[in-house]
């Protein structure tokens, strides 16, 4: 592999190459234009029951849909405040909860996730800054919150997206930060709190100055090759780390 990968070097020694850099470009100032509140989808997942209509599940005959995270955007466009679900604060209504539950409504004590999504049109950069707090009595570990992209939306089949949690499951009830996430044209972003078991109280999260800059190619412009040393040495470099590196993705909740 290294011998292949040093070779293809050694030959385009004797040519130049063309690089590209990219610019951001600012198209969206809060939750306008493309990203105004009509644009995003809400989603809750259900483990249970995928592909059905989740209001023709009923507790005594009244419907019970699961599950009940929220979005709301009554702030918008300066913030957009999401919700995770809690299904044992609706069990309470009925003088249920998850331990006296009915066997075949234990899925509602289940984990499941909350996601606002959109598609993105372009490439872009998403930068964005969260002030996130939960309920649950077991703190953020139960209630994470972070982002998802993918090439599908949540409610597909085909879903292939990956959650990068942003807050710290060891952290205190209340977190903020920052974040900057780089997306494809056409990707789906969403916003996630997961829950793990739908009890102890619900996490929330308030999304602010949240802004998208678009990537613009520059001019391609012919650059030199590096000398031949310096081409061998990346040769070796890149052989090393076709071998030892590996991509992890981090845990679903």
């Amino acid at each position: 592999m290294a011998n292949a990968i040093l070779n293809t070097f050694l030959g385009a020694l004797v040519t130049s190459v063309a690089v590209v850099s990219t610019t951001a470009q600012a198209s969206a100032q809060g939750f306008t234009n493309s990203y105004a509140p009509d644009q995003w989808e809400l989603f809750n997942s259900s483990p249970a029951f995928l592909g059905i209509d989740n209001s023709q599940i009923t507790i005594g005959g009244i419907p019970l849909e699961p599950f009940n995270g929220s979005v709301d955007f009554t702030d918008a466009p300066d913030s957009q405040t999401l919700l995770g679900s809690d299904q044992s604060a609706i069990l309470d209504e009925f003088g249920l909860n998850c331990s006296n539950v009915q066997s075949n409504l234990l899925f509602l004590c289940d984990s499941s996730f909350t996601t606002v999504f959109v598609t993105i049109p372009e490439a872009s950069v998403i930068s964005f800054s969260w002030d996130y707090t939960t309920n649950d009595i077991l703190g953020p570990a139960f209630d994470p919150f972070g982002y998802a992209l993918g090439n599908f939306p949540p409610t597909s089949s085909a879903t292939d997206g990956v959650f990068t949690e942003l807050t710290d499951r060891d952290g205190d009830v209340n977190q903020s930060g920052t974040a900057s996430v780089e997306v494809a044209a056409n990707q789906v972003f969403g916003f996630q709190i997961g829950t793990a078991d739908n009890q102890g109280g619900s996490a929330q999260v308030t999304i602010q100055d949240f802004q998208v800059a678009v990537i613009k190619p520059d001019d391609v412009e012919p650059k030199s090759v590096p000398e031949p040393t310096s081409g061998i040495a990346i040769a070796l470099l890149a052989g090393l780390g076709l071998r030892i590196s590996k991509l992890s993705r981090p845990d679903k909740s």
